[in-house]
């Protein structure tokens, strides 16, 4: 695959996403209502979209925003980001998990919206959706997670982590919610539906941003201080493969005739990796696409005779 880069804006671009379909293409969000849509083979730019959702999502108008939610091969985007609240979206779009700060978590399915429980919380810190099954996550303020299966809390599990008031804590869910990857940014820890800690990983830098593939396959992060990505084997955290983010935006083909390249000491701002290894980052408005292949591997620890 080419890896290709391309300066999106002179903002910092807030979030991209990998979008399954035909093509398979790239959304960078450069705002929270700005989305631009790239062709992720080559780079080359689809359409730009300004969302204008309704201030209550209780109005009647609200069903047809969500149905604007669409890339342009069809696919639901995963997340919105609005004034009053976030919007995380199943693959189908039928299914909306709604946040609204502090401990306030809404379920929709059907038409009706559920409060979701968060006992002995007062606020969630990080928040993430399964798209295909519907299992919701959150991280609260003492870095327990609450599971919901849909509607139902299936509990709330104490992983071991320690919230860091300088650092986010994130969660990366597989399809299916075999795998959740929870960090609390020195930390990283696999569980499953069950709460259940299976692996845990003490990282030697602070995590600055974790996603995770689709199939939970690969794990990949980034380290606040250096910019360097790092991708992890998602069955038992196993290091792969890393490189500098930096590296990576130097090496991978401008799709522009005149383009700045950022600073080098900035740690990438957004960051997903898909079942293929394909990765795309963002570092302040720089676009890039890369693949594993361009990274150094690391040797595998093998068993002695």
């Amino acid at each position: 695959m080419m890896s290709w880069r391309l300066h999106l804006t002179n903002r910092t671009i807030s979030d991209v996403h990998i979008l399954e379909g035909d093509p398979l293409l790239l959304a960078a969000w450069s705002r929270r209502d700005r989305v631009a849509y790239y062709e992720l083979e080559t780079g080359t730019p689809l359409e730009e979209r300004v969302f204008r959702p309704p201030p209550d999502r209780r109005a009647s108008d609200w069903q047809d925003f969500i149905s604007e939610l669409k890339a342009p091969n069809g696919t639901v985007l995963p997340f919105f980001q609005g004034m009053m609240f976030d919007t995380y979206l199943t693959d189908d779009g039928r299914m909306r998990l709604y946040y609204e700060g502090g401990a306030q978590l809404y379920l929709e399915t059907e038409g009706r919206e559920i409060a979701l429980e968060a006992e002995e919380s007062e606020d969630l810190r990080a928040i993430a959706l399964d798209r295909f099954l519907g299992l919701s996550a959150a991280l609260d303020d003492s870095a327990h997670i609450h599971l919901y299966q849909q509607h139902i809390h299936v509990g709330r599990f104490n992983l071991g982590l320690s919230p860091l008031t300088e650092l986010r804590p994130q969660i990366a869910i597989a399809r299916g919610g075999g795998s959740i990857f929870v960090t609390d940014g020195r930390q990283i820890v696999l569980t499953d539906s069950s709460g259940k800690p299976r692996r845990g990983l003490d990282a030697h830098y602070f995590v600055n941003k974790m996603d995770c593939s689709p199939g939970g396959n690969f794990l990949i992060t980034s380290d606040v201080d250096t910019g360097v990505i790092r991708v992890y084997d998602g069955a038992d955290l196993t290091l792969l493969f890393q490189r500098f983010a930096i590296d990576l935006l130097a090496h991978a083909v401008q799709v522009q005739l005149l383009a700045d390249l950022p600073p080098v000491k900035v740690a990438p701002n957004a960051l997903t990796i898909d079942n293929q290894g394909v990765i795309a980052f963002a570092l302040s408005g720089v676009l890039c696409v890369t693949h594993t292949s361009h990274m150094d591997a690391l040797p595998r620890p093998q068993a002695l005779l």
